[in-house]
């Protein structure tokens, strides 16, 4: 086994010193592939929109289609020498499951986080539970990096809320995650 690992790190590192591309494979989505379109993206921010004009309780579906459209929308404007691209977000079994491909000068890997949504002091709070980065599950030091990383994002995100939404309750289910929220004007 010993000699299985330092052939495979020796071949990274040969890869590497060449200046070569390396793939590490990693995890493949279990679903059939979620199409990106900008109508997609367009449409979950007339939804986050939409809610300026609301009040009392609202309930907002973002379907996959939506999400993984942002996603791919958001992360076309990275800059840097790791990006990630080709996200795909399923909402399945009360979890959002999101896969994508890191890419960074030497190495290519398949990646997957798991996150879990809940409602904390009417905010909502993303938890990741899982990630796999090639083959490799992350370190736990990374995922709390990655959760805080994701939290924040999600703040930028809903700092485009209006005042006063206050959310009730997340589920996700059946390709579909579900926010009901009250706002008070």
């Amino acid at each position: 086994m010993k000699k299985i690992w330092c052939a495979l790190i020796a071949l990274v590192l040969a890869t590497v010193a060449c200046d070569q591309q390396f793939s590490t494979g990693g995890p493949t989505s279990e679903y059939k592939p979620i199409p990106v379109s900008s109508q997609s993206a367009g449409s979950l921010t007339s939804k986050i929109a939409s809610l300026a004009a609301a009040a009392g309780e609202v309930t907002l579906s973002i379907t996959e289609a939506e999400m993984t459209s942002y996603l791919a929308q958001q992360l076309s404007q990275q800059t840097g020498d790791v990006t990630l691209t080709d996200p795909q977000a399923y909402f399945r079994d009360g979890r959002m499951k999101l896969y994508a491909k890191i890419i960074s000068p030497n190495l290519t890997a398949n990646a997957l986080i798991v996150i879990n949504a809940t409602v904390s002091n009417g905010q909502l709070a993303l938890i990741i539970e899982k990630a796999d980065v090639g083959p490799f599950p992350v370190s736990n030091d990374l995922l709390s990096k990655l959760d805080s990383l994701i939290n924040d994002q999600l703040l930028a995100t809903l700092s485009k809320l209006p005042k006063g939404v206050k959310i009730k309750t997340v589920t996700i289910a059946d390709g579909t995650m579900t926010i009901t929220a009250t706002i008070s004007r």
